[in-house]
């Protein structure tokens, strides 16, 4: 690697790191975000029994920040898990980061919206259609940085199984299939299947991907990134 090899390199670490960086700030903030939208509600004249109905009124919202909290950090994790591959950016590499982390910034508002008429169809499907949304960037980033022509990531490691795209579009088809029957259940219900989904689409997904991950290895020996 000759000087201007080099300098040009330690020029896309930089680019890279940026955007990893700024990447880490938005999700910070919106996972910070959902916490603060519960309030400790104000009581005129406390008692053991009206703190605890408040607290009672509140269970939704508890519910709905951890759903979104372990949603985003899924999603956090997937993307420091792709971005480890990469080499150098493109323009359309960066706009579907920017697109990607709208969909993670608008997450506070829906659950939020969510949670407070938890017993209504349409803010359930507002936030499923939010979700949806952030899976399907979050497939259309790893389908741009395994287009081995873009040459954004070295040879083989476009291939590798961290780069699959079945495992990104496991939350669309999830809440997909909830906005669907989100006219046939009641509101309550729908909250429930992330919860038996998820689950058992993970358990296929891990099966998967050791089926991936031994033909990957097969394939390029030595040649696997660690």
């Amino acid at each position: 690697m000759d000087g201007n090899e080099k300098a040009q390199h330690h020029r896309d670490a930089f680019q890279i790191e940026r955007v990893i960086l700024f990447t880490d700030a938005v999700f910070a903030i919106a996972i910070t975000l959902l916490v603060i939208e519960i309030k400790v509600p104000e009581l005129e004249h406390p008692t053991e029994s009206a703190v605890q109905s408040v607290l009672a009124h509140l269970i939704p919202k508890f519910v709905g920040f951890l759903l979104s909290f372990f949603i985003i950090a899924i999603y956090w994790m997937a993307h420091h898990r792709i971005f480890r591959f990469v080499r150098r950016l493109d323009n359309r590499l960066l706009w579907l980061n920017l697109v990607f982390l709208l969909s993670i910034v608008i997450m506070p508002f829906t659950t939020a919206y969510q949670s407070e008429y938890s017993l209504l169809r349409t803010p359930w499907i507002v936030y499923s259609i939010n979700i949806a949304f952030t899976g399907l960037m979050q497939t259309a980033l790893q389908r741009h940085l395994r287009n081995h022509r873009h040459q954004l990531v070295a040879d083989p490691e476009h291939e590798h199984p961290d780069l699959d795209l079945a495992r990104p579009l496991m939350s669309p088809l999830v809440f997909v299939s909830s906005i669907a029957l989100a006219f046939v259940l009641p509101p309550i219900a729908l909250r429930l299947i992330p919860a038996v989904a998820f689950p058992l689409l993970g358990f296929l997904n891990r099966r998967r991907y050791r089926r991936l991950d031994a033909a990957y290895r097969q394939k390029h020996g030595a040649r696997v990134l660690a």
